[in-house]
């Protein structure tokens, strides 16, 4: 458990800059947000995100590349999966320059530490 507390903390404190994004042509980085009340929604619509190989950075929040064909592909599969269903999906093409200059804050609560030192 304790390892896996360290790596968690480790991977937070590098941030999104740290994540591995290899940009390949014809792909843009994006950004998912989502706002769902179910959590049976909420959850099938992060095991797509997984699916089309994104990265958590946030509880409701992935980061990731894909081409604009995979985005629509994946904006429709967000659709089916909300459905009629109370909520809010964001995908946010963003491309390399902004990111670059993207600015993070990133402040772990002093518990969270607590397993470095073991």
């Amino acid at each position: 458990m304790a390892k896996v507390a360290k790596e968690r903390t480790k991977s937070t404190l590098m941030g999104i800059k740290g994540m591995s994004l290899h940009l390949r042509p014809r792909e843009m980085i994006v950004y998912v947000f989502y706002d769902i009340e179910e959590d049976r929604i909420r959850t099938r619509v992060a095991n797509a995100c997984k699916d089309y190989g994104l990265e958590r950075i946030q509880f409701s929040g992935f980061l990731g590349m894909l081409s604009r064909n995979k985005r629509e592909e994946f904006y429709l599969r967000l659709t089916r999966t909300l459905g009629k269903k109370a909520g809010r999906i964001l995908l946010q093409p963003v491309c390399d320059k902004d990111f670059k200059d993207s600015q993070e804050i990133i402040n772990i609560a002093e518990d969270e530490n607590a397993t470095e030192g073991e």
